[in-house]
């Protein structure tokens, strides 16, 4: 299939590329897309007087050259948060460099979860920057889920289910991602037939960029989860699968709907979106199979790829491996080998998700030999906190390919579940995509922090060396655990209860490198690098700073109260509230940590109110209770932005203070039961809230340097502290 965006791929669509990033200057660029036929990705760059010419394997070859180019001849970089370079006047010359070959085939990009926890209601504008970041950024094989929706509609239909059960079987928006891992189905739907349409033309568009790029998208394949009227209807042979507070309807393998609706599914799919050949479906991806022996398992394996293969006789299945440790008591090396081996080791790519952190390659026996993608995990849910493993990310995947058992190593990628957060992890990423490694991390971050701020100097080496060594060298799952985010209780020893996300655990002590590099980042902002990256970076320690305090400050009020000391309580509690609010003070400086955007967002696509109500709902909730009212997963996905903070978390915690500081008064109990029932009340109503904003206006939000600079002297004992230490 051929869509007309597709048009001009090659050397044309880098050229367009060079003009979106780079406006009149690109006339100083040029771009020639060379392909060099089944040969590894290669970029090379010759600037002379004539100006700079960009050449490689693909449009994404090209958009990474000018990467190169930027910022080792520039000194200068386009991230997420800053995509503006800031070119010299005059482009240095540099001559001709030596031919870059990436040795990784399959750059991937993206998380089943990340197309609801940060691209649920992106238009196309937010996704034409993001595509043209992951061409800069190597990406070749990117996750396409966007308006897959219609491929299910038409495939529902024409099995004989109507209109209204399959859109109401496909649910909400922002829980899509969850009905193509067959976790969950008919969650706060029915999705409309305005967004299915105008995110079937969507999905076409942001396809056709990535193929005219060069990359190679993989699209949704299927794992047996159907709507449970149509397994009624059929009498179809299946079971059900509980997920959380989930459950769904799986087809039996052997159940002739199985290949019958597969293969519809795959054949509406490749009529409305085409096919790249590379296929994502995961039958358990979280849930345990209800079958035990390891044949049964085989015949899952075989039935699931043999969907692809009926309509794509070049069908590749890409499989998440999270399974093989998420359930690992039950993935035994038998089963795992036998579901594995079902398939041809050329009818597999598996991503072992979190390879950072705990890898399954090693546990798999390399996969078997199946060829597999090294994954950067990161952010699970959007949690908030700096956190990664710099030293981990520069020589993992290398590491890994040395090793005996996983030299079937094909790949490396990013499989966040959210992203918009620590940029620096997936600069170095992209460039270990081309180098295979990166060996002198220091060495690194000095030419990052040079790109990003336009300048190296020794406050800012030693604030990222501080960076380095604390915050992004965590042996842990995640940041420490935000009590900020954590909601209250009245229970046990009245701290705040854990979302089920992985993170370590709160700590009350800020670390001496963590408020040094805030003092150091604050000393050496100017008014100018306010709005930019440095200003981002500053705002972002801060809050890791704040996150510290507020568990100190609940610790001690929550020991307060259980010693009936009144006073202790107070004065404790009231410096938690006054930490929360100098915290949605701080984030309302920055549109990358406002809810206003993202409930913009929503309600933008919306045709109707009736829509626009039911978006951004899903928007709320996704973000709070997840699920209902009494969920599991409630804060799962709960993140540091202004709105969020000041108009739900904060008044959490104010009710807690109110309940605590009554029983006080009054001497009675506290009543936990009855506390968590207002607060469950309350939480429902601001999910249906509509009225008045969640954030300060931006035009009435303070700069962020001035905004630290305030809050420095209420914390002022920290700076005395690594003062000390110096």
């Amino acid at each position: 299939m051929t869509l007309p965006e597709e048009q001009g791929a090659g050397t044309p669509a880098a050229r367009r590329l060079l003009r979106r990033l780079l406006g009149d200057r690109s006339a100083e660029f040029t771009a020639e897309v060379a392909p060099g036929g089944s040969g590894r990705d290669w970029y090379e760059v010759d600037a002379g007087p004539g100006g700079v010419a960009l050449r490689g394997s693909s449009g994404v070859a090209v958009a990474s050259a000018l990467r190169w180019y930027l910022r080792t001849a520039c000194g200068t970089q386009i991230t997420w948060d800053d995509p503006e370079p800031r070119l010299p006047d005059r482009l240095p010359r540099t001559g001709t460099t030596a031919r870059t070959t990436s040795p990784h085939p399959h750059r991937y990009h993206f998380n089943v979860c990340t197309f609801g926890y940060t691209t649920a209601f992106w238009d196309w504008a937010r996704w034409e920057r993001h595509i043209d970041w992951m061409a800069l950024h190597g990406v070749t094989t990117p996750l396409a889920m966007t308006g897959l929706e219609a491929a299910w509609q038409r495939a529902l239909l024409s099995v004989g289910l109507d209109d209204g059960t399959a859109r109401s079987f496909l649910g909400g928006p922002a829980y899509l991602p969850w009905n193509w891992l067959a976790s969950l189905d008919g969650w706060s739907g029915p999705l409309p037939q305005s967004w299915i349409d105008r995110h079937a033309d969507l999905g076409r568009r942001i396809l056709a960029r990535e193929r005219a790029l060069g990359m190679r998208p993989v699209l949704q394949g299927f794992s047996g989860h159907v709507p449970q009227e149509l397994i009624a209807e059929r009498g179809a042979r299946s079971t059900t699968l509980p997920w959380w507070d989930f459950e769904v309807g799986m087809l039996d393998p052997r159940d002739p709907l199985f290949e019958e609706f597969g293969t519809t599914l795959l054949t509406e799919q490749t009529r409305l979106f085409g096919t790249d050949h590379l296929y994502a479906a995961d039958p358990f991806i979280e849930t345990t199979p209800p079958v035990s022996d390891p044949a049964d398992l085989a015949q899952v394996a075989r039935a699931v790829h043999g969907v692809m293969t009926a309509v794509d006789d070049r069908a590749t299945w890409v499989l998440q491996a999270w399974p093989f440790s998420y359930r690992s008591r039950y993935w035994t090396p038998e089963r795992t080998g036998a579901f594995l081996d079902a398939i041809p080791d050329d009818g597999m790519l598996i991503l072992d998700l979190w390879a950072e952190h705990r890898p399954v390659w090693q546990r798999t026996d390399g996969y078997r030999k199946k060829p597999w993608v090294w994954c950067m995990l990161h952010s699970l849910g959007g949690r908030p906190g700096l956190y990664g493993k710099l030293d981990e990310i520069a020589t993992g995947a290398a590491r890994a390919q040395a090793d005996a058992r996983g030299g079937s190593l094909s790949g490396i990628g990013a499989s966040m579940e959210a992203f918009g957060g620590d940029p620096v992890l997936y600069e170095l990423l992209a460039d270990v995509a081309w180098q295979g490694s990166v060996d002198d991390v220091r060495a690194w971050l000095e030419t990052w922090t040079r790109a990003r701020y336009g300048r190296a100097t020794p406050g800012l080496l030693r604030a990222w060396d501080l960076l380095h060594d604390s915050v992004y060298a965590s042996e842990g799952p995640g940041p420490p655990g935000s009590v900020i985010v954590g909601r209250p209780t009245l229970e046990g020893d009245l701290r705040h209860e854990l979302p089920v996300h992985l993170a370590d655990p709160p700590s009350p002590d800020v670390p001496p490198a963590l408020a040094e590099a805030w003092a150091l980042l604050a000393d050496e902002a100017t008014q100018e690098d306010s709005a930019g990256p440095l200003g981002r970076d500053l705002c972002d320690v801060t809050a890791q700073v704040l996150t510290h305090v507020a568990c100190e400050r609940q610790w001690r009020a929550a020991d307060a109260a259980l010693a009936r000391d009144a006073d202790g309580f107070q004065r404790a509690a009231r410096a938690l509230l006054d930490t929360i609010e100098d915290l949605d003070t701080l984030l309302a400086t920055r549109p990358e940590h406002r809810l206003d955007g993202w409930l913009a967002d929503a309600r933008g696509w919306a045709t109707t109110p009736a829509e626009a109500d039911l978006y951004e709902t899903d928007a709320r909730r996704l973000l709070t209770l997840w699920g209902h009212t009494r969920s599991k997963l409630h804060d799962y996905s709960g993140r540091h932005w202004a709105g969020l903070v000041g108009t739900f978390y904060l008044p959490r915690w104010r009710s807690w203070y109110e309940h605590i500081a009554r029983a006080l008064e009054t001497g009675s109990p506290y009543r936990a039961e009855e506390f968590e029932a207002s607060l469950l009340a309350q939480e429902e109503r601001w999910v249906a809230d509509r009225n008045g904003p969640t954030t300060p206006e931006a035009g009435t939000a303070g700069a962020t340097l001035d905004v630290v600079r305030t809050l420095m002297p209420r914390y002022r004992i920290l700076r005395e502290q690594w003062e000390r230490r110096g």
